[in-house]
């Protein structure tokens, strides 16, 4: 709750910047906003990948849930991707979001595959960099070579992760086969453009892997540079050529292209020059670490025990930086213990030239894996202090997200100004706004507003939009107007100018996906990031659609899974799945609009948003107002991925769940088995951003939902049926 002073960007989920983040969760630095830019909820480990490949590790054991990492180090997660530097005014150029400003930057984004350099690569190999897109290319090539479709596989490269990774594939070939009781009909190769194998390795370790490769009939092939490939035909420069099925590409990888457009110093392969202090050599306040960079008093090999090492002296100079200190000089290891495996639980260990192997060395790699990724998994748990006084009635959950002065009217304009809206809603920025209601039309008017339950305040801003349009959905009219209620925590100009700035730049791109007009309203500071919106629509008075007009034999549709209360309960507490969040921002940034367009069309009687009083507290007020009885069949209820293993496994609700079941207590009565049943809890989830929940007649309702679906509403179904009777709610379950 401190103003914010400072904004450190961490761009690249790396091993650098996990350990990066891990540290300042553990020491906060009062003041300091920091943000991680990456692509993906998830970051790979590298040094067990080839376990993977061998089978004895799942890909889950393998990755870094960057979500709760950044809950637990307080730092803002935006899914992107950095394209350009703006060096000179810190500013960073990403992929579908309006730019990001820093004050000090770090770099951490790895590398890709040099593929570029040799005709055909890129469309014939499986590079093994960056690992995710490897291992979306794995499980499909170990498909067909278990169907007998790869009958050569080759691998070009023979340093450490190129022999690691042949080794691996071939004991998981042989494995799957033996299990099937069948022979591995596949034969390999390894092709390097050196004499030897593992080059960097003293000769003690080069013998143990040849003795290894040729205990296995794999062939190498030295001296074969490749020049270039030809389906899936590698030719070299000795003019040698050999064909084969597949082939996995582990040479030496390439920097990002874009970081030569730049304007930092790059060395000549590209990578980011940094000095001792790990920053760059052109520019003081970037940092860059681990295989992007190029230290250079210290030049090392691309080797993931150098970027864990780096983790520590990075974290204490951005510190000493964005504290106006001067920073320390790291020189890194120039021997370390390499660990390799060769496929089946085996390893060598090697160091200083020399080398020993066996099964126990595989398990003290083992070991010391999962004991780094233990660090980023077993993360302190997130408790609310102790109240005192009148606060202790209350429990010590932390209170949810989700469901004083203004700013300077100069900075203000300057945003709106930049945004383009000067010319639209509030071009003449007058006391109020006026907007002239057609001949025989109705005004529907609503107001919603929250704080920030997401880091990211331009993907907020778009949700926030979308919940609050669907009251105005709901009740069958089309927004034309909003007024956005602003407040923005306390921190310097250029700080509040670039939120602004982001959460606008949201808010404006969702309502004019809309059609709906921003004519004005209020920015403030506080202690918090909070937005809402006042909403006007309209609506002609035979389409007004009420809760009252439900009737007897019509079906019930719901647009949109639920569980979102519970999945950022879960998140606030860094507890939830990077994925199960990212499934969930990715559904409460849909839209309601073109939803209530396809029930209008398909004859809705009567119509509710899914929003902070759960399913049940918005269908008990359908059941009262129009006096009907509705039986839900619970089994068709659709979750969100991870809603249920947070309520049920992790008991895990939000602050307003038991509420919302207080509330309904006098309409729904359940029996033992429903109460027992896995989702009967989710129906008393608070939604933000829920979906529309309609009563359609009977002969439409299957019409309407296959609509639904095509229109993008994966998660649309039937969950019931209206009849007469008293006013109640009962269920239907096939247990």
């Amino acid at each position: 709750m401190s103003p914010i002073a400072k904004e450190l960007v961490l761009v690249g989920g790396g091993h650098t910047h996990v350990i990066v983040l891990r540290m300042l969760g553990m020491n906060p630095i009062p003041g300091l906003q920091v943000t991680l830019i990456s692509p993906d909820v998830r970051t790979p480990y590298s040094g067990m990948l080839p376990g993977v490949v061998a089978g004895h590790y799942d890909e889950d054991d393998i990755h870094i849930d960057l979500v709760p990492l950044c809950r637990f180090a307080r730092a803002r997660f935006f899914q992107s991707r950095v394209t350009a530097m703006d060096l000179d005014n810190h500013l960073l150029q990403c992929e579908g979001r309006p730019d990001v400003r820093y004050d000090v930057l770090s770099i951490d984004i790895g590398i890709t595959p040099a593929v570029n350099d040799v005709g055909g690569a890129l469309e014939n190999v499986i590079a093994v960099k960056p690992i995710d897109q490897f291992l979306a290319k794995w499980e499909p090539f170990l498909a067909r070579a278990l169907n007998n479709e790869v009958k050569e596989v080759g691998f070009v490269g023979a340093g450490a992760g190129g022999v690691e990774l042949c080794l691996a594939v071939h004991h998981r070939l042989q494995s799957e086969f033996a299990q099937r009781g069948r022979e591995n009909p596949t034969r390999f190769h390894l092709f390097h453009d050196g004499q030897q194998i593992l080059t960097e390795y003293a000769p003690s370790l080069q013998r143990r892997f040849r003795n290894r490769l040729a205990e296995r009939n794999i062939k190498i092939w030295p001296n074969f540079k490749v020049s270039k490939i030809e389906n899936k035909t590698l030719f070299s420069r000795g003019g040698e050529k050999a064909s084969m099925d597949e082939i996995f590409w582990v040479t030496a990888a390439a920097p990002q292209a874009w970081l030569s457009e730049t304007g930092l110093k790059l060395d000549a392969a590209g990578f980011i020059a940094v000095r001792e202090t790990l920053q760059s050599v052109s520019h003081g306040d970037v940092f860059a670490v681990g295989d992007i960079a190029h230290v250079i008093q210290h030049p090392r090999p691309k080797a993931g025990v150098y970027a864990v090492r780096q983790g520590p002296p990075l974290a204490a100079n951005l510190q000493r930086v964005l504290l106006g200190r001067t920073p320390r000089a790291f020189k890194p290891q120039s021997q370390f213990l390499s660990l390799i495996s060769t496929g089946d639980k085996s390893a060598v260990a090697h160091r200083n030239g020399r080398s020993i192997e066996g099964a126990w060395v595989w398990r003290w790699k083992d070991w010391i894996d999962r004991r780094f990724m233990d660090q980023f998994t077993d993360l302190p748990q997130m408790t609310a202090p102790v109240e005192s006084g009148l606060l202790s009635e209350f429990d010590g959950q932390m209170r949810c997200g989700g469901c004083g002065s203004k700013v300077g009217a100069q900075l203000l304009n300057e945003v709106l100004d930049e945004l383009g809206v000067a010319h639209h809603g509030l071009r003449r920025r007058d006391d109020a706004a006026v907007y002239s209601v057609p001949a025989g039309k109705l005004m529907l008017h609503s107001v919603d507003s929250f704080r920030s339950f997401v880091d990211d305040p331009y993907l907020f801003a778009q949700i926030a939009v979308n919940h609050a349009l669907s009251d105005i959905y709901a009740m069958g009219g089309k927004p034309v107007t909003a007024l956005a209620v602003v407040t923005v925590p306390f921190a310097r100009p250029a700080i509040t100018k670039t939120l602004l700035q982001q959460l606008l730049a949201g808010a404006i791109k969702q309502l004019n996906i809309d059609g709906v007009e921003l004519v004005g309203g209020h920015t403030s500071e506080g202690m918090e990031l909070s937005l809402g919106f006042s909403v006007n629509g309209i609506v002609d008075k035979v389409e007004l659609l009420s809760k009252s007009g439900m009737s007897e034999n019509y079906l019930l549709v719901l647009t949109k899974a639920l569980g979102t209360g519970a999945l950022f309960a879960a998140d606030m507490q860094h507890r939830a799945n990077g994925q199960w969040i990212n499934g969930a921002l990715a559904m409460m940034q849909q839209s309601n609009f073109r939803a209530a367009q396809i029930l209008r069309n398909n004859r809705v009687t009567a119509c509710t948003d899914v929003t902070g009083f759960g399913l049940v507290g918005h269908l008990s007020e359908m059941v009262q107002a129009s006096g009907c009885r509705v039986i839900l069949d619970l089994d068709k209820i659709p979750a969100l991925d991870g809603a249920l293993e947070v309520i049920n496994g992790m008991d895990i609700t939000s602050t307003l769940h038991d509420e919302n079941r207080a509330a309904a207590s006098s309409i729904v009565k359940p029996s033992i088995e429903v109460s027992g049943h896995e989702k009967y809890q989710l129906l008393f989830d608070p939604q933000t951003s829920g979906g529309l929940l309609a009563c359609v007649p009977m002969d439409s309702a299957e019409t309407c939902v296959a609509q639904l679906v095509e229109a993008g509403y994966a998660s649309a179904v039937i969950i019931g049926a209206v009849e007469s009777g008293s006013q109640e709610i009962t269920f239907l379950t096939s247990a």
